[in-house]
């Protein structure tokens, strides 16, 4: 049913997403846009120099919600990319409180029902 889609599909939804690696140097710290997202975890792009294995703290804005999702995540991925200063990587969620994790699923879910009623009434003439 639609509570099992909710749970474990791929939503392609854009949020903004603030990114920051917390550590004794300098900071690395971003702004992004997510490419997909799902309850484990988003497809985001980091800087380069990024390597998996490294923990995020990371700041979600969900549109016409005034108060943030704030979550923790790692780095399980990051395409491999010399010439950009921007890399696309996969981020697994690591602490997000449930509470936090239903406001997300239930604006990517709105957003891509949305886009699939968008897409069936739009006409055809591609």
């Amino acid at each position: 049913g639609m509570s099992e889609k909710r749970k474990f599909m791929r939503f392609d939804v854009s949020i903004e997403v603030e990114y920051m690696v917390p550590g004794n140097g300098a900071p690395v710290e971003g702004i992004s846009v997510t490419r997909n997202l799902s309850r484990e975890g988003m497809q985001i792009s980091v800087n380069s120099k990024l390597v998996p294995g490294t923990e995020l703290e990371i700041k979600l804005r969900i549109p016409e919600d005034a108060a943030p999702v704030y979550a923790k995540g790692d780095l399980v991925w990051v395409e491999k990319s010399e010439a950009k200063t921007e890399s696309g990587a996969g981020i697994k969620f690591t602490q997000m409180s449930p509470f936090d994790r239903n406001r997300i699923l239930d604006h990517v879910y709105k957003e891509w029902v949305e886009q699939q009623i968008g897409q069936s009434a739009a006409p055809r003439n591609k």
